[in-house]
């Protein structure tokens, strides 16, 4: 296997009997699938491709569907491939990925590539952000020396392990075109997951990974013009604040508000990046992952049929969970921005195990296609985790909407 090898994908679909959505597994549960990481830039404004990986002999790379006849490219070759790190640039020409201790740009015209960033010896590369906007990406490098554990594996260990360690991180811009770097903030925290802000490229969006009851606040901000961090909102003790993203035109970031006691509230909130006015958008169900579609009309979220941190379910209580055939709050729902209305579009049933390979392969991570059509989402209910589309326009109509 190496650039340029097709894969056949056959598609299969059912009806779900909760609500009647029509739901299409597009890869086979015989293996391990996943689409890219949820707010990543991972399909094509048309609709028609999709950048996924799948596990081969034992071996994850990342390919581009062609999502009207299941096809799909392999676009990675090689040891140290980020399974989760691709996204197109803004013009859809070519993708970037993460490879080991390099970035990479590759041509979808002729799967040409070139690298366009080498982390420094004893710097370890971790998570990628991709402008929409402008030929700039944001990543982040861990000190090596100063890392407690390897990141990922089959449980979450590292986890806690990492977040206890304070490994000196930083964020780096980098310029796809010239290959140009700058530092833009280091510090002794685990760093992840830089989101740089549509419409302004200068500002770039990162949290304090960990433990919610570990870390001082998750979400913060800053400008690669001043390289002065701020607090997006205090995170007192017993609250989780879970997984933030920007919505599509950069006027807010959003995420999920949770507080374990008292009455269990769990809300959308949404802050405003320039002024850090909070607002509570709607109540909701225990999502774990959140996301707006490109419209700025919908969210979608994954809820947690068993509500307890994701990090802190072990696998033989998720063994037990699915041995008593109960069925949970397993299900995905579509929120209506403007009617603040909560609709069940679909039961997921992932299990939320660690066992496939990383921690987050089952994790159903729902995302909307930039087109708007469909919500994509992964599952490993039938198997090994593996990728599923709903068509929101057929969904929408038999709901009357």
């Amino acid at each position: 296997m190496g650039i340029g090898y097709i894969v056949h994908n056959h598609f299969e679909s059912y009806i779900d009997k909760t609500t009647g959505a029509k739901v299409e597994r597009l890869t086979d549960p015989a293996i391990t699938c996943h689409h890219m990481y949820f707010y990543a830039h991972m399909t094509t404004r048309d609709g028609k491709k999709l950048l996924y990986s799948p596990e081969i002999d034992g071996e994850r790379q990342v390919f581009c569907m062609e999502l009207a006849t299941g096809d799909a490219v392999q676009l990675t070759e090689g040891e140290g491939v980020d399974d989760w790190g691709a996204e197109f640039t803004a013009d859809e020409k070519s993708v970037i990925y993460h490879q080991g201790q390099d970035i990479w740009l590759l041509s979808l015209a002729d799967l040409t590539r070139r690298r366009i960033y080498a982390a420094p010896e004893g710097w370890h590369l971790r998570d990628i952000g991709v402008s929409r906007d402008e030929p700039v990406l944001a990543l982040i490098e861990m000190a090596e020396n100063t890392m407690a554990a390897a990141i990922g594996g089959t449980n979450w260990n590292f986890f806690a392990e990492n977040c206890r360690a304070k490994p000196l991180c930083r964020i780096v811009c980098v310029n796809i075109k010239t290959g140009e770097r700058e530092v833009v903030h280091e510090e002794r925290c685990w760093l992840g997951h830089p989101q740089i802000r549509p419409g302004d490229a200068d500002t770039i969006m990162y949290c304090h990974e960990g433990p919610f009851d570990m870390i001082d606040a998750r979400m913060w901000l800053i400008s690669r013009t001043t390289h002065v961090p701020r607090c997006c909102r205090e995170q007192p003790d017993g609250i989780i604040l879970t997984h933030e993203f920007w919505e599509p035109d950069g006027s807010k970031l959003a995420f999920v508000y949770r507080e374990l006691e008292k009455d269990g509230v769990e809300e959308i909130h949404e802050i405003n990046p320039d002024t850090l006015h909070e607002n509570v958008l709607m109540p909701c169900h225990t999502y774990a992952h959140c996301i707006c579609d490109h419209a700025g009309r919908f969210f979608v979220g994954d809820a947690q049929g068993d509500t307890t941190p994701i990090h802190l379910q072990k696998e033989e209580d998720i063994q037990a969970r699915k041995d008593s055939g109960k069925v949970l709050d397993d299900n995905l729902y579509l929120i209506d921005r403007a009617g603040r209305q909560e609709i069940k579009l679909a039961y997921h049933g992932t299990s939320w195990s660690a066992r496939w390979g990383t921690p987050q392969d089952a994790h159903p991570h729902p995302c909307f296609s930039e087109d708007g059509r469909y919500v994509i989402f992964v599952t490993d209910r039938f198997g090994h985790p593996a990728i599923h589309r709903i068509d929101l326009e057929s969904f929408l109509a038999s709901y009357g909407r």
